[in-house]
């Protein structure tokens, strides 16, 4: 039997019919969601923002990278330090979500008592869950509190900016302690350097009396004390990092690259042109190598060239020496803040407005598929008869079908 094809009309004539039915649904739905919605708790959502890192604090957060769990040693200490890698925003995002700062929050605040939890990680949950902190393309961090006390989500939102400053002081102070150690050992050896290589030229001037150098040689000796003790000064800093920090850590791979940039210039400068193997006979990389020297001014470039190095080397170790004396006391603030959270005057949860209006979409959309469907049954009730009958053919079909089937396998 054909079915006689449906057309819009059909359909319009339909959801006219079931009018009132559909109006009643959709406005019964509704004002029950827009009772619903004035009935939940509501929810309360404090903001703080911070501003990124610093540059001075770039070493720290290298010393911090090295120390974290959970792979968190092949983030960079300083941003954009290689491509893809992750910024110093977004360390202090991953140590504001650990555990030891959600662990001073939770007891500063008490939230084992306001959670009303019995069991340590069911808090640790609910902070997580109530707590989204995001940073910007820009580098702007973001501490969002969403609870239904907005005194204590603005207070919990500030806790965190608090405890991260905490942190990074008493990291800050320890790093600093390590670098002063490195810097104090580093400066003493350069002392006694310098002290040797004075004596050293000294005697030869009482000896050979003053020798006038070339002026472009004594341009490359100061180059060459520069470059020497740049050279130092990053050693020192591998070495400080390298002690509280893995293998991987790229800030050493940074310093490591720097090292032998600055390798190679001194090398030029120190070889030139010459082909020489030996490494005592190095010329100034100018126009005029140490070997065409007469043997008395040799020597003596050679013993200026210590003093100056040497000399350069220490004034350089002094100025770091002192400013890692101030990094292991100071306790100044180490983030700054560009808005501390306060309560919210609107909430933030539930917005009934979009409540009322997706109930009101949904309703609608349900109710006429409803109404559809009662239709279809009662089309098929008036051809029950007819569908029956299609239905006892095909049973018929089938019996047939194992009859003869049934047939053949007994031949």
């Amino acid at each position: 039997m054909k079915r006689k094809k449906t057309s819009l009309i059909d359909y319009l004539e339909v959801i006219v019919a079931w009018r009132r039915f559909i109006i009643r649904n959709v406005i019964i739905l509704t004002l029950a969601a827009t009772l619903i919605s004035f009935l939940l708790v509501k929810k309360y959502t404090a903001t703080a923002t911070m501003l990124p890192p610093s540059s001075e604090q770039n070493v720290m957060l290298s010393l911090l990278a090295g120390g974290l769990p959970g792979g968190m040693s092949s983030i960079p200490g300083i941003g954009a330090v290689l491509p893809g890698f992750t910024t110093p925003s977004d360390l202090y995002a991953a140590i504001m979500k650990s555990s030891r700062i959600r662990k001073e929050v939770i007891k500063k605040h008490d939230l084992h008592t306001v959670f009303k939890t019995k069991k340590n990680y069911q808090t640790y949950e609910i902070l997580e869950e109530i707590t989204q902190i995001t940073v910007t393309p820009e580098g702007i961090i973001s501490v969002a509190v969403t609870y239904k006390d907005k005194n204590l989500a603005a207070d919990i939102a500030n806790t965190y900016i608090n405890e991260l400053d905490k942190f990074n002081n008493q990291t800050s102070m320890t790093a600093g302690r390590k670098y002063r150690i490195f810097i104090e050992e580093r400066l003493k050896e350069s002392e006694d350097s310098l002290a040797i290589a004075e004596e050293g030229l000294r005697s030869f001037q009482e000896k050979h009396r003053t020798i006038a150098l070339d002026t472009e040689i004594h341009s490359a000796i100061e180059t060459i004390a520069q470059l020497k003790s740049q050279i130092i000064l990053l050693e020192v800093k591998r070495g400080a990092i390298a002690s509280s920090s893995r293998v991987d850590n790229p800030y050493l791979y940074n310093i490591n690259k720097e090292l032998r940039e600055l390798r190679k210039q001194l090398a030029k400068i120190e070889i030139g042109d010459s082909k020489s193997k030996d490494q005592n006979e190095f010329g100034v990389g100018f126009s005029i190598p140490f070997s065409q020297l007469p043997d008395v001014s040799l020597e003596y470039a050679r013993l200026f060239r210590d003093v100056t190095v040497q000399a350069a080397i220490y004034e350089l170790l002094m100025q770091q020496y002192e400013h890692a004396k101030i990094m292991e006391v100071k306790d100044t603030p180490t983030v700054e803040i560009l808005d501390y959270a306060t309560p919210p005057e609107r909430k933030s949860f539930p917005k009934r407005g979009i409540i009322v209006i997706l109930v009101f979409i949904a309703s609608f959309a349900v109710n006429i598929l409803l109404v559809f469907t009662i239709e279809y049954v009662k089309e098929e009730k008036k051809d029950e008869k007819s569908s029956v009958s299609r239905l006892l053919h095909l049973v018929s079909l089938v019996k047939n079908d194992i009859v003869a089937l049934k047939k053949k396998l007994k031949r």
